[in-house]
């Protein structure tokens, strides 16, 4: 579980991405949403638990959403439609998965700009 007050600091901190948000609050969303943080759908097992509630609470809130894998060793990668299984597998719709996607491809271009 995620430690209390931990999504609360990263979100005012502005961070890109808040990876594996847990359970996260709809106030927090709001305010991930607010201050332009994506809030993120992991492949990672365990942390992927939260998937859905994770994007319920995005959707709600109208915060950008971004997949990543959260990757440890290199059988932790995965393909574009594993990710979208995954994506699917979190309730998002087709248009939402192209959007997520779409999120994550332009902050892994932010990234790599910033090297």
């Amino acid at each position: 579980p995620v430690h209390p007050g931990t999504n609360r600091a990263a979100i005012e901190a502005r961070v890109d991405i808040l990876a594996h948000p847990g359970l996260i609050t709809k106030d927090e969303a709001a305010q991930a949403a607010k201050n332009g943080v994506c809030l993120e759908i992991t492949t990672r097992k365990g942390h992927s638990l939260s998937n859905g509630h994770v994007a319920q609470m995005a959707g709600q809130a109208g915060a950008r959403l971004v997949i990543d894998t959260d990757t440890h060793e290199p059988g932790d990668l995965v393909t574009d439609e594993f990710a979208r299984s995954v994506l699917l597998g979190a309730g998002l719709g087709t248009e939402r998965i192209a959007e997520v996607l779409k999120n994550s491809k332009e902050l892994a271009e932010i990234a790599r700009k910033r090297l």
